[in-house]
């Protein structure tokens, strides 16, 4: 939990998942105001260890009147991950005495459930789930196994 009587410097980075250096200009910011860049590095590698490394996540980072630090990480919003995800299938749709090709842009259901543990860790799968089917609902998007 953050103390926000302690804090003493906010500093908004966007930072690739995994790939945090304590070389500038990451390591100028926090080195600046005599936070220790090496620390922070590691933690914040640790925390996004499981996330691609080509996502760059918004990271808040709070430094204390002590000088330690905390910090809390965005992550991108639903449709940037479903953006990701999604991809073109062609299928071939009778129509009267005709067949036509129709593209079709899919999301695996595999991907979804990934998506809404990821995104909603607190809340039930079941919760999580319609959540994110708002968000393919509204991108016209189709789930296929």
């Amino acid at each position: 939990m953050i103390d926000m009587t302690r804090v003493k410097f906010i500093k908004k980075v966007y930072l690739q998942s995994n790939s945090a250096e304590p070389s500038p200009p990451l390591g100028t910011i926090l080195g600046n105001i005599g936070a220790n860049a090496g620390t922070f590095c590691t933690q914040f590698n640790l925390k996004t260890k499981d996330l691609p490394t080509y996502l760059k996540l918004k990271t808040i980072i709070y430094i204390y009147d002590n000088r330690s630090l905390d910090f809390t990480i965005d992550l991108p919003s639903v449709s940037y991950f479903l953006n990701l995800l999604k991809f073109e299938k062609i299928v071939k749709v009778r129509v009267l005495d005709r067949m036509h090709e129709k593209t079709l842009i899919c999301v695996q259901l595999y991907e979804v459930i990934k998506l809404s543990k990821l995104k909603f860790p607190h809340l039930p799968l079941a919760v999580s789930f319609k959540i994110i089917m708002g968000t393919i609902n509204s991108m016209k998007l189709i789930i296929i196994r």
